[in-house]
């Protein structure tokens, strides 16, 4: 799985829930370049873009894994219509942040009819309400 962040706290807490459902990541990185690298090069199953990466997007990245075929949502503080359109890129899922561990694993298994598996043990439990996911302080 594919994280493409900029925010080092926020690629962390993504990388952090994706491992607790199962995922393995690619990244985190917040270069359009070595996102657009990434997106090409590496077997992935799914990809997680946040639109903003210091002042560039993370389209290109996007149009390289609608190319290969590979599902993909966008992660963003900005509203949806960021993402240009109408088309291909507009209809890829979007997360807006702040999000939980259940909107995430949600939009995990909206990659298709064959996304990437969640342990039952790992899936968030659906008569537990939905607790925000915090950034982590750094101590210095």
């Amino acid at each position: 799985m594919l994280v493409v962040e900029d925010n080092l706290l926020e690629a962390d807490v993504m990388e952090q829930v994706l491992h607790d459902l199962g995922c393995s990541v690619v990244g985190p990185t917040g270069q359009p370049q070595q996102a657009l690298a990434l997106a090409r090069e590496s077997p992935l199953d799914g990809a997680f873009l946040d639109i903003h990466l210091a002042g560039l997007n993370s389209f290109a990245a996007a149009w390289e894994l609608r190319r290969r075929g590979v599902p993909f949502a966008f992660v963003s503080g900005y509203p949806r219509s960021y993402v240009p359109g109408p088309g291909p890129l507009r209809d890829a899922p979007f997360l807006a942040k702040p999000f939980d561990k259940r909107e995430l694993a949600a939009t995990l298994l909206s990659f298709g009819p064959n996304p990437p598996s969640i342990p039952p043990s790992k899936a968030p439990k659906p008569d537990k309400p939905p607790r925000r996911m915090k950034q982590r302080q750094l101590n210095l």
